[in-house]
């Protein structure tokens, strides 16, 4: 919410939360150059592995990239233990890791099951159609709690994407996508023509396979969708219709489609006939939200293929802004550089917390200060002004205020650096995201971060615009350095004035204390 920043959604930051049976509106006005892919979701313990959906912002006029149609898909992953019982388990003084994922789910499915014989209907693939020789916008977007989800169509691996995290990209080729929870991507995919889907034999029904990385001993969740080509129209699947049951000469009467009811004609109302019978169990109806396929094969078995040595490479030091005219500042414009230190520290009694910088995120704590109300407000009502020469003698860090602040003007480098993550558990990751204003993405590595060596590669390479990106753990990639860390670059306009949080995306690692505030005063308040 860069855009409105009392109103961007964090408890006790910028906002009170929203007490059950209550609402509060939100009025997003976006800017020009803010058309791409988002997503809502609640900020409040683990409300949000339920509580989100697609928010989708469209050009007014102007299209940098041509395509046909669009397609959203949304992945995630589900749980069998309720929200209070996983947020009781993870700040328990006897700390107690939930379950993990039960499964991963695209479009509201899990892809566990076959078509014709699921335990359940969420278990069956989603099924997403697609007309042949069209070119596809897919939107993908992931609220995932904690997985992080790798994603590839059968036989379509020629893939560009065309925007990450809200902003357009020069074109980058792909052969896959992978999501990170909080993380958004669109690419072009051109489906195969007529003369393709007849000569490959296998009738317009292609999977869609998503799964995790290999765990710390080689377990992993996954999933299918279906890729399914209709004829040439939403209701005409290639093969076999959606309606077939209409598709014979009485199907037309007068240019209009029409049904029989009880023996006697009537017209279709509002595009769909009434009281119709369905082509075969599971076919689109009315109080269906997805759509299926015929009786398809049984699923293959889970993908053998280890990504392990893989997943930590894609499109790093790859994604450029498709804008020209922005400005990228250079290493020579920094200011200062703050170190966020990302550790996972064992404390008394056995309660696990993530800190940055020694400091943990407690928003009951935060919310039980004295004379608390939510920051932003604080700020605003009671004039209080991050301190920061306090901060400059802190390691950037003002304890009365609780945040980093900096002053308009300058340009900083932020660097997570993760140090103390045991070498046996090689699925520690973090999906780094920030409120507010996007970052310019300066990448990662392993070991500590090096400014100069990192900054050689933007010679002829512009970083691309970002909110949501990865501190890997490189642990089980080869690489004896446990050590790790992401930077970003940050130019401080009056644009983005406020109080905007900076944390890992996960559900759990949020509980567990590893949010923190990145204060950029009030514009009544600016710093001098």
């Amino acid at each position: 919410m860069r855009t409105a920043p009392f109103s961007d959604g964090t408890p006790l930051v910028t906002q009170w939360p929203i007490p059950p049976g209550h609402f509060f509106d939100y009025e997003i006005r976006p800017d020009v150059g803010d058309a791409g892919t988002y997503f809502y979701h609640s900020h409040s313990g683990f409300q949000a592995v339920t509580a989100h959906g697609h928010l989708i912002v469209r050009e007014a006029e102007g299209h940098p990239y041509q395509y046909d149609n669009e397609i959203a898909i949304l992945v995630t992953d589900w749980y069998t233990q309720t929200d209070s019982e996983i947020e009781s388990g993870l700040t328990s003084e006897h700390f107690t890791w939930p379950e993990e994922p039960e499964a991963l789910i695209l479009n509201g499915r899990s892809g566990t099951g076959s078509l014709s014989n699921a335990s359940h209907d969420s278990c069956k693939p989603s099924v997403i159609t697609v007309i042949p020789g069209t070119t596809y916008r897919v939107r993908f977007a992931s609220p995932a709690a904690l997985a992080h989800i790798i994603l590839d169509i059968e036989d379509h691996t020629d893939l560009t994407v065309i925007e990450a995290d809200g902003r357009y990209t020069k074109p980058a080729k792909t052969d896959h996508i992978q999501l990170g929870s909080g993380q958004r991507f669109s690419v072009l995919l051109t489906t195969k023509s007529p003369r393709e889907l007849g000569a490959d034999g296998k009738g317009g029904e292609y999977w869609i396979n998503y799964r995790t990385p290999d765990g710390p001993s080689g377990n992993y969740l996954s999933g299918r969708a279906l890729l399914k080509y209709c004829a040439g129209n939403s209701t005409q699947l290639y093969g076999k219709p959606f309606y077939n049951e209409y598709a014979g000469p009485s199907y037309w009467k007068h240019g209009k489609p029409f049904y029989k009811k009880h023996g006697k004609p009537f017209y279709r109302k509002y595009g769909r006939p009434f009281n119709r019978k369905r082509a075969y169990p599971g076919a689109h109806d009315r109080h269906r939200k997805h759509p299926t396929a015929p009786p398809h094969a049984q699923l293959p078995g889970k993908p053998a293929v280890s990504v392990n040595n893989l997943w930590t490479t894609w499109l790093e030091y790859t994604l450029e802004p498709l804008d020209t005219m922005l400005s990228f500042p250079t290493l020579d414009e920094v200011t200062r550089i703050l170190h966020i230190n990302v550790t996972l520290d064992n404390e008394d009694g056995g309660l696990l917390k993530f800190k940055m910088n020694d400091l943990a995120w407690d928003e009951a704590s935060f919310g039980q200060r004295p004379g608390a109300i939510p920051y932003l407000i604080d700020a605003y009502v009671n004039q209080r002004s991050p301190d920061y020469d306090a901060a400059m003698d802190n390691y950037g860090w003002d304890p009365r205020s609780l945040g980093f602040p900096v002053r308009v003007g300058e340009v900083i480098d932020i660097v997570w650096q993760q140090t103390n993550i045991d070498p046996q558990r090689s699925y520690e990751y973090h999906p780094m995201h920030a409120h507010g204003e996007r970052y310019w993405d300066l990448g990662a590595g392993t070991g500590e971060y090096d400014p100069v060596a990192n900054e050689q590669r933007f010679a002829d390479y512009t970083p691309a615009l970002r909110d949501t990106t990865m501190l890997y753990s490189y642990n089980g990639d080869g690489h004896e350095n446990t050590s790790a860390w992401r930077a970003w670059r940050y130019r401080v306009t009056e644009d983005n004035i406020g109080a905007w949080l900076m944390h890992c995306h996960l559900l759990h690692h949020m509980i567990m204390g590893e949010p923190y505030l990145k204060s950029l005063p009030l514009r009544i308040l600016l710093l001098p």
